[in-house]
This record gives C-alpha cells, structure tokens and sequence, in this order.
C-alpha cells in the first residue's frame, strides 16, 4: 500500500476518532524528507503535493492532539506558514481551494486548547479565504474548475459550520 492510500485509510480512521490507527502513516510522514520550504516532501504520496497535504496534515494534527501530547503542533505551525507561503507564490484557484480544504480539515482535527497555535491556523485560514475570495469570484473573475469550486465552497462551509467564518458574511459569496 502506497503512502496516499495510508493516509487515505488513516485519515478515515480519524475522522472516526481513532487518531492511534494513524500511527504508521504518520511514522512515515515523519521519515520523509523536508522540501527547501521545509515541509514534508509529499511528492512520493502523490504528484500533486496540494492533494496530498489535504490528508497528510489532519492525520498528523490528529496523531499529534491525541497520541503524541500535542508535541509536534511547533512543527505542524511552522509547516502551516510555509504552505501559507507556497501558496502566496503561486496563488491559483486549484491551489487555494486544496489549501482551504487542508487547512479546515486540519483545524477541526485540532485542540483549540493549545490555542496560540489553533489561533494562528485559523486566523491564517481565514486571510486565505477573504484573499482568494477577492482575486477569484465577483465581476470579472476568472473561469474556475468545477471540482475545484465545490472544494473552495465545502471548506468554507465546513468554517461556517464550525463557527471559524461568519456564515451571514461568507455563505452567500462562495
């Protein structure tokens, strides 16, 4: 079984809240190496390294909130920011919708109780979603992929529904 169909399988598991059945696919996320930006290098799991993040960072919080103490949330922040900047340097729709849909599936697997770190997720989440907001949709926006769309759209729902965005300012642009 390849990484993407562990965490796959993992993330899964999680969802179900047992973040210990993770613990392989993390040891392996843990053994890969870091890219130049530092963050795990997810290109083996697969070619689009945005999807890839999609399931690796809510397996990883998870393992880390519940089996780990919470230990690795520094490394989890530090390689936030720098997705956060891989994404400033090449802001298209694709790669903020995968983006939003990594980040809210990693910030509602997250303990707000270490909440410098739940915060600064969040508050990174949200300038996301109001900057590709402002470049990708109203008057003259540019065509967007379908599928891509319905990811942008299910994040920002899902934040609503999590009390992380405001619905009444949020559900109506999307």
């Amino acid at each position: 079984m390849g990484l993407m169909e562990k965490l796959q399988t993992a993330y899964e598991a999680v969802k179900k809240g047992d973040a210990a059945a993770a613990a392989e696919a993390v040891k392996e996320l843990k053994a890969l190496p870091r890219t130049a930006e530092g963050v795990f290098d997810l290109k083996t799991a697969d070619e689009d390294v945005w999807t890839a993040a999609g399931l690796a960072y809510p397996v990883y919080v998870a393992y880390e909130t519940t089996c780990n103490k919470k230990e690795g949330y520094p490394d989890l922040i530090a390689q936030m920011r720098a997705w956060d900047g891989m994404l400033a340097a090449d802001h298209t729709f694709a790669n903020a919708s995968k983006a939003a849909d990594m980040w809210i599936r990693t910030i509602e697997l997250m303990s707000p109780e270490i909440y410098e770190y739940y915060r600064e997720l969040t508050d990174l989440f949200k300038r996301n979603v109001r900057e590709t907001l402002d470049k990708f949709y109203g008057e003259n926006a540019p065509a967007k992929d379908p599928a891509d769309a319905e990811r942008f759209k299910t994040a920002v729902l899902r934040a609503c529904d999590a009390d992380i965005l405001l619905a009444e300012k949020y559900v109506n642009r999307v």
